[in-house]
């Protein structure tokens, strides 16, 4: 209770008290002066004159105090609607208090979710900065990488030029070899003759039969000769025990040589790799095309390693199929040999397949445009030996559009110029020249064989083979296009227009 209220509750106490006190003098004296009212007996005027003076003072202290008093104006008003408001007010607040809690403790997850993120958030800074020094260290070791992929191709232009030595040599063994075959011819020749004299000697062996008779006699006789060479023999023992610590030492010095024999003997295999001196029909060839694919400008990392898996599969099936076969422990009749290239450091480091591999996917992935890698045998291959290849990468780009001209020919239908071979001619030497010029990847599926560059559906062949056969009158102009668009990697596919001589001109 305020102070304000407490006074206003003293003051009521004093006022009706005194009140009190002034009703019942009031009523003495009108009870005294016998009063009537409105006809009412003078006792009972009395008691309502009182009664109401007591009432209007009341009231009039009752509205003073609201006049005069504020608190008291607003309890007089709206005291209940206060109380309610209270009881309503009160409600909320423990509501409110309540939800505070709440929320309270849902702050406290917060902070520890957010002291957690912190955490995380540190966790991530480390292990950025981390791979922030890896890349750097991965863009020195690029960096050494390029400058030994320098390296390897000046290795690799040098290895070429012996190669291109090895096979002038591998010619003047080819050389030696007919001229051995010939010399193997001559002694089958000599083993034949050698044959029928066994026949004669066999004749012979029935005759021979008759003197081991004699022979026994004389058996005998070396028996006794042989109980001499005994005696002999133990002297020889004693010599051989001299020899043999002799032999000690000589097997020494052939356990070195030895040594030196196995040695010579792998430099021999490695020379007869190298000369690729084989008896055995050559199943690939040198530059041979084994497989190409073409693999498209933005692929995934994944999808590069898999493109390269299906060449290496595509050219071990090309590879089997002429008559290659994997080495002992390998799935594969193909593989990319080991490279040894010297380093920045002057050191020689060795690059193997899987390497190889990682580089060519990382330049494939280097560049803007689809890319055509083709795999290429690197040696002559015998029959049932595995073939080292290599994987080249060349920039697919577009080499024809779509009915592109590619060349035209002139054809002299006259009879004794043979048209058709002056057809078959055009397509095998100007149409291919014209071709590879302009960028076509060519394939060498054969070593000794042209390279192509195309094909031609059979059914236009021979269409233009018979116009050609019908051309008896005037000369025509053949003219060759593209049948699609063509790039590097792709098969250069032809179509075909003759034309009047004169209609050409015109056009």
């Amino acid at each position: 209770m305020t102070f304000t209220m407490l006074m206003i509750v003293a003051f009521l106490t004093l006022f009706g008290g005194a009140l009190a006190y002034a009703a019942d003098g009031l009523g003495r004296k009108l009870g005294k002066q016998r009063l009537s009212l409105f006809g009412i007996r003078p006792r009972h005027t009395a008691t309502l004159i009182t009664t109401a003076t007591g009432c209007l003072t009341v009231a009039l202290t009752v509205m003073g105090m609201t006049l005069a008093n504020e608190s008291f104006r607003a309890w007089i008003t709206r005291g209940d609607q206060i109380l309610q408001e209270l009881h309503a007010n009160e409600a909320r607040l423990k509501e409110l208090q309540a939800r505070n809690a709440e929320l309270e403790s849902v702050n406290q997850q917060i902070r520890a979710r957010q002291a957690q993120l912190s955490s995380e958030l540190a966790k991530l800074e480390r292990e950025y900065q981390a791979q922030l020094a890896q890349a750097e260290q991965l863009r020195a070791q690029l960096s050494q990488v390029n400058a030994q992929l320098q390296s390897t191709q000046a290795r690799l232009g040098d290895a070429n030029r012996q190669l291109t030595q090895a096979q002038r040599t591998r010619e003047q063994l080819e050389a030696q070899i007919r001229a051995e075959r010939a010399h193997i011819n001559t002694l089958r020749q000599a083993q034949d003759a050698l044959r029928r004299q066994n026949d004669e000697f066999a004749q012979q062996g029935a005759s021979l039969a008759s003197e081991n008779a004699q022979l026994d006699r004389e058996n005998r006789r070396l028996r006794e000769a042989g109980e001499q060479l005994q005696a002999q023999n133990r002297q020889l023992e004693e010599q051989n025990r001299q020899l043999e610590s002799q032999n000690s030492i000589l097997l020494d010095r052939a356990a070195s040589l030895r040594v030196q024999l196995i040695e010579l003997e792998q430099a021999t295999r490695e020379l007869a790799q190298l000369a690729n001196i084989r008896l055995r029909p050559i199943a690939v060839q040198i530059e041979e095309e084994l497989g190409r694919i073409v693999v498209d400008a933005g692929l995934s990392e994944v999808r590069v390693r898999q493109a390269l898996q299906d060449l290496l599969n595509l050219a071990d099936h090309t590879a089997r199929a002429r008559g290659a076969s994997p080495a002992v422990g390998q799935n594969r009749a193909v593989f990319i040999p080991d490279k040894r290239v010297r380093l920045a450091t002057g050191e020689q480091d060795e690059i193997s397949e899987s390497e190889s591999l990682e580089a060519i996917v990382q330049n494939i992935r280097a560049s803007r445009d689809s890319v055509v890698v083709i795999a290429l045998s690197l040696t002559n291959t015998a029959q049932g030996e595995p073939a080292p290849i290599e994987l080249r990468l060349f920039r697919n780009r577009k080499v024809f559009d779509a009915h592109e001209e590619i060349a035209r020919l002139t054809i002299d239908c006259r009879p004794d110029r043979n048209p058709l071979g002056q057809v078959l001619h055009f397509l095998q030497s100007e149409v291919r020249r014209r071709a590879i010029e302009a960028g076509i990847l060519p394939r060498q599926e054969r070593a000794g064989m042209p390279p192509t560059v195309g094909e031609t559906e059979p059914e236009a062949l021979i269409e233009l083979m018979e116009q050609a056969r019908r051309c008896r009158t005037e000369r025509v102009v053949l003219i060759v296009r593209a049948a699609k668009t063509t790039y590097a990697g792709d098969t250069l596919t032809l179509k075909f227009e003759t034309l009047p001589e004169r209609a050409a001109g015109r056009g």
